[in-house]
């Protein structure tokens, strides 16, 4: 009798661990809803996982957990939430402090505040998504011990000491795992409600385009898709300036056709970390070049490497570290050897 109530006991202990383990995953990029259709919180791409809660009709309620770097919030106390995402352009929830994407947060999004590990926090937010991009439960699984693949080591040089923030624990530069969704070949397009039209994902807009306008697809960025389209202005509204800059170019079409970017001019959007010298781990740089290490292009993840003067470098050392800046740079390499780093030269910062 006492071997069946021990068995019976283990049982119910270890099935709710079991159920704890199990997981839903997002099987294509959707967004994470406040209610359905409501408004927009936060950028999934597929693959992340979430903890599935209730469906009403064709959505289902979700949780999405991870880390936020605790410079991009502020304590509130509005709906029984902690905290609230304060950058402009969002911030990235990451599966461990600077691990891999899992989503990102748009600004003014409300969060729970879960731990504060360093320079970073972890939070949960509950929202609404598709039901249909819900994948069938699967299971965690801690992989079995095994030697490490043979692949180059991110270099120990690439972990950043938080700037700001004593007691900060390294940030390792790893590469993010947000997918890159450069098209290959553009598709049309028509346009089905007035709608802005952006230089880039989260920046100023040019003005607006109408419905039934026409336009080719060229890639996709998260919840972005930067269109081409063709049309006539009166020459008296033209003028001459200097040469004109590409708009909206991702860090992932430079990737994914480095031949058509190597060289070209565009306006990216990063924030600031630090101003570094390169090594000879760097060899797309020269041994000594000082460089800001930044993170973007925003709203993408991930890092890009600019390369400055001297005097340059004096001058950004001047600036406070995780501030956003819009700079002109020229396109030298579409990745490191270790990372999926872009390096490009600075031309110059564009005033706000």
């Amino acid at each position: 009798m006492w071997l069946f109530l021990l068995a019976v006991w283990l049982f119910l202990l270890v099935v709710p661990v079991l159920h704890a383990q199990e997981v839903r995953e997002i099987s294509v990029a959707t967004r994470l809803l406040k209610e359905p259709e409501g408004i927009a919180l936060v950028s999934l791409p597929a693959g992340t996982s979430v903890e599935p809660k209730r469906t009403r009709g064709n959505w289902r309620e979700v949780v999405i957990e991870g880390w936020i770097f605790s410079r991009s919030t502020e304590k509130t106390s509005r709906e029984g939430f902690d905290l609230v995402v304060t950058p402009a352009a969002g911030e990235n929830i990451r599966e461990s402090p600077n691990g891999a994407v899992a989503g990102r947060v748009r600004t003014g999004t409300l969060l729970n505040k879960e731990e504060v590990r360093g320079a970073w926090t972890r939070v949960r937010r509950a929202g609404w998504v598709p039901r249909e991009a819900v994948k069938p439960p699967v299971r965690r699984a801690s992989p079995p011990p095994s030697a490490e693949p043979d692949a180059p080591a991110i270099p120990s040089s690439e972990r950043l000491t938080e700037p700001v923030e004593s007691g900060a624990l390294p940030l390792q530069a790893a590469v993010p795992s947000l997918p890159d969704e450069a098209a290959t070949e553009p598709v049309g397009a028509q346009v089905v409600r007035e709608t802005a039209i952006f230089a880039a994902p989260q920046a100023g807009s040019y003005g607006t385009l109408q419905p039934g306008a026409a336009a080719r697809v060229l890639s996709r960025s998260g919840d972005w898709t930067r269109v081409q389209f063709e049309g006539w202005v009166r020459e008296s509204d033209l003028k001459g300036g200097a040469p004109a800059s590409l708009g909206g170019v991702t860090a992932a079409e430079v990737r994914a056709d480095p031949t058509r970017y190597i060289g070209q001019t565009v306006d990216w959007r990063v924030e600031l970390i630090a101003v570094q010298e390169a090594d000879d781990l760097r060899a797309e740089m020269a041994r000594g070049q000082p460089y800001l290490l930044t993170r973007g292009p925003l709203p993408e993840p991930g890092f890009v490497y600019v390369t400055v003067t001297d005097s340059q470098a004096t001058e950004f050392r001047s600036l406070q570290a995780l501030q956003e800046l819009t700079l002109r740079v020229t396109i030298r390499a579409p990745r490191t050897r270790f990372l999926s780093t872009p390096v490009v030269e600075l031309i110059s910062r564009v005033v706000e």
